[in-house]
């Protein structure tokens, strides 16, 4: 089953890993980030990010689509991580529908972003993406410390000027 859905710049790190599993069960970590699924080493010091007792798994966007929908019905319980909300929009784009709320975690404050709150910048790209996501039935919420604080995209989006 899956427990938990995030959008995570750095994938896996201490608070998905420590204090999201105080929260929701976690056998294994399925990570869909086609980088990280094409990088032996990466998905090296990734796997040693993981906590003993739990296994993580790296798939590029078809595979991982195959893994979700197996982790669906699966006697064992998995977080879902993604990048940053692109590769959502096209996991969704590819028939994929979420039935639990995606969370945004943490997202680089860069020059090109928008800071949405504290830990959360995001593209011009990425606003558009989790607009895509909304409007496909996709349900996004903000809680990039790690808090369970969830606000609502709709109310995160007050906080953008965009052109």
């Amino acid at each position: 089953m899956i427990t938990y859905i995030r959008m995570e710049a750095r994938l896996i790190h201490g608070q998905t890993t420590t204090v999201l599993s105080k929260h929701f069960k976690c056998d294994g970590i399925i990570v869909v980030d086609e980088k990280v699924a094409a990088d032996p080493d990466m998905k090296s010091i990734y796997k040693l990010a993981t906590p003993a007792g739990i296994k993580s798994y790296f798939f590029g966007i078809d595979k991982g689509i195959e893994q979700m929908k197996k982790a669906e019905t699966s006697e064992y319980n998995y977080f879902i991580i993604f990048r940053d909300p692109t590769v959502v929009e096209e996991v969704m784009n590819r028939g994929y529908r979420f039935t639990k709320e995606i969370t945004c975690g943490q997202q680089y404050i860069r020059e090109n972003t928008t800071t949405v709150m504290q830990g959360c910048g995001l593209t011009e790209e990425e606003i558009a993406s989790i607009d895509h996501i909304e409007k496909m039935g996709g349900k996004v919420v903000f809680d990039p410390s790690c808090k369970l604080e969830n606000i609502p995209w709709s109310d995160a989006r007050k906080n953008i000027n965009t052109k």
